[in-house]
């Protein structure tokens, strides 16, 4: 299992908005906005190719995201 935490960068004015929308992702959960724009999320995977396709998909399909930045990762040493 990994866990990491990501920091998504949103339009202003728009956090609330993009928050809603991570929320209804699996194995996603948000954890406040800081500074007005950005979303503190945290992202549990398998693999590490899942952690990069999340990232993925939120920069390219949720609308006011302007970017996304890992911040920690943990992975089980299994």
């Amino acid at each position: 299992m990994i866990i990491a935490s990501m920091i998504v960068k949103t339009m202003l004015g728009k956090a609330e908005e993009v928050t809603l929308k991570l929320n209804k992702l699996p194995n996603i959960s948000t954890h406040g906005i800081y500074k007005e724009d950005n979303i503190i999320v945290v992202i549990e995977a398998e693999k590490e190719e899942e952690l990069e396709s999340f990232a993925k998909y939120m920069s390219s399909e949720i609308n006011d995201v302007l970017g996304v930045y890992p911040t920690f990762i943990s992975a089980d040493s299994e």
